[in-house]
């Protein structure tokens, strides 16, 4: 017993090394410096707060509600965007890159140069037209996100390999059982790459357009802060925006993993 103890001992202590000391060093210093440097006043803390004054004023907020109430009008905003992109996106990017490809000669260079538009020269536009609300900025998010979502799915398609498709027709697949069993699983990873993309614009834009006009979510905290020469929570802020956005950037990485082992299953199915 005392054996598997040290053992296990050995073992945490390696894993807390490797830790610190592992590609994790770079970000432990940055808090550190963060904390230390407007502490002993080689930053001025009025500009910079310590990193400690930071997380305190994120669990006050906490403890208030209004984290969690800001976080979720701004995922929400994110999510219905996206969704509404998703949906418009991979219909779209079906027609025009396998059902219909005359089509995509005839829309794929408009669908580019609507794609180059900044979305923040347009956003004064969905206001005048939708009213400041939430059509507005659900709008906006849709239409950043639904070009890389098209357009990757136009990719995704073309990517089929001609011979699967061949050789599924020559065994008398119908149709139906072709696009479930060759096209899809194919088309998937270019699929959800622009579905992984859409995310992370989703919740650049919904904080982008909380900042233009809001009186709710985390952009809007975040410009009210500012506003207000509230720094802690200025900086709390703007660390948990940036938080989430790893966190759903890891959520779509693991996603990813997965989706890559069904497809590999779908298509060793299909060869039994």
């Amino acid at each position: 017993m005392g054996e598997n103890m040290s053992n296990g001992l050995v073992k945490a202590l390696v894993q807390i090394r490797n830790f610190i000391f592992g590609s994790n060093l770079p970000v432990i210093l940055f808090f550190v410096a963060w904390e230390v440097l407007p502490r002993y006043g080689v930053l001025d803390k009025t500009i910079i707060p310590t990193f400690f004054s930071v997380v305190e004023k994120l669990y006050l907020l906490a403890i208030q509600g209004e984290l969690s109430k800001h976080m979720a009008i701004s995922l929400q905003r994110a999510a219905i965007g996206l969704f509404l992109a998703a949906a418009v996106g991979i219909a779209a990017g079906f027609l025009l890159g396998g059902m219909f490809r005359t089509l995509e000669k005839l829309f794929l260079p408009f669908f580019r140069l609507l794609e180059k538009v900044n979305p923040f020269a347009i956003f004064p536009v969905f206001i005048l037209i939708l009213g400041i609300g939430e059509l507005s900025k659900v709008s906006m998010i849709y239409w950043v996100c639904q070009w890389p979502i098209i357009f990757n799915t136009i990719m995704g398609i073309k990517g089929v390999d001609p011979l699967l498709l061949k050789t599924g027709r020559s065994m008398g697949a119908s149709k139906q059982t072709l696009f479930f069993k060759v096209i899809l699983p194919a088309a998937m990873p270019g699929i959800f790459n622009g579905l992984k993309i859409g995310a992370q614009l989703a919740f650049i834009m919904v904080i982008a357009a909380e900042m233009l006009g809001s009186s709710s979510g985390m952009g809007w905290l975040t410009r009210n802060a500012q506003e207000t020469y509230k720094i802690t929570q200025l900086f709390g802020a703007t660390m948990l925006i940036a938080i989430i956005g790893l966190i759903i950037n890891k959520v779509f990485r693991l996603l990813e993993a997965r989706l890559l082992v069904w497809r590999e299953n779908a298509f060793e199915g299909n060869k039994n």
